[in-house]
């Protein structure tokens, strides 16, 4: 866990310096990140900061619009709620009796 000076300071030492502690706040008062809180201070998990990482490069490294980021941000968490959902059925079709899973497998075919 970090709190939001450590996660300033990261990006810092990471050389993105444009990334400033008003900057991040209001990424987190828009939504795009909601880091957990304790009291008043935002608490950043390892996912939060992989999330204001990928924000940083679709603002800074691919210009996309701060009007644009809510729906890209949007259709990237579809993505990868899908693909967990997939994993999921993955497993349950691997807990299978054999006769089963080929059935699936023909069925999908």
């Amino acid at each position: 866990m970090m709190h939001l000076t450590a996660v300033i300071a990261l990006f810092t030492d990471q050389g993105l310096s444009d990334l400033g502690e008003p900057e991040l706040t209001a990424w987190i008062d828009r939504g795009w990140v909601r880091p957990e809180r304790a009291g008043a201070d935002p608490v950043f998990q390892d996912i939060d900061i992989a999330r204001i990482r990928l924000i940083h490069d679709l603002r800074s490294a691919m210009r996309i619009e701060d009007e644009t980021i809510p729906l890209v941000l949007s259709l990237l968490d579809q993505v990868y709620d899908l693909r967990s959902g997939l994993r999921a059925v993955l497993r349950a079709v691997e807990a299978q009796p054999e006769p089963v899973r080929e059935a699936i497998l023909a069925a999908i075919d």
